[in-house]
């Protein structure tokens, strides 16, 4: 049975509607095709990824976990909207998704075992939930769970958001 072997969360600040997984270089510069899952990509060079939210300027909260093997199934997996795996290959010893921090914030951090080939499994939540948000309105939710594994084609668990439909389409 895979093991949980860190995690970390933070509240961070999306500009532009995405949520930046990047290596050392703190930069993602490629364009996804959002068409495949409607919720995360991952750059073709490497240490990097993008998550699509639904706001395009907010604040959200992202739980990020390293496992020692593909995860289980999330506990209680109808309170996520969407869900999607991808592989990357990551050269930096993290993972940061600080996004418009100056990167020195360890909460923003996953810290790696080292280069190599990994899976994200990204779950959203509530990502249809107002663009603006209001105060009385959730907070939009992102769980990110990695781990070390062979290279693999993109996957759509689940997309029931009309955020992740309408990009799909």
């Amino acid at each position: 049975m895979p093991v949980l072997i860190r995690q970390t969360s933070g509240t961070v600040h999306v500009d532009a509607s995405t949520v930046d997984l990047a290596g050392a270089e703190l930069v993602v510069e490629f364009e996804p095709e959002w068409t495949g899952n409607g919720l995360v990509e991952a750059d073709p060079a490497g240490d990097g990824a993008r998550i699509l939210c639904g706001q395009e300027i907010g604040s959200i909260a992202v739980t990020a976990q390293l496992w020692d093997g593909a995860p289980p199934p999330v506990d209680d997996p109808g309170s996520w909207q969407d869900a999607a795996e991808v592989s990357v290959a990551w050269h930096s010893p993290f993972v940061d998704f600080g996004t418009t921090g100056d990167g020195d914030d360890p909460a923003h951090r996953l810290a790696l075992p080292g280069p190599g080939t990994y899976r994200l499994r990204v779950h959203g939540r509530h990502r249809d939930d107002g663009d603006p948000r209001e105060d009385e309105d959730p907070q939009e939710e992102y769980l990110i769970q990695v781990w070390a594994a062979p290279d693999d084609v993109a996957d759509v668990i689940k997309a029931t958001s009309e955020t992740a439909r309408g990009w799909r389409a």
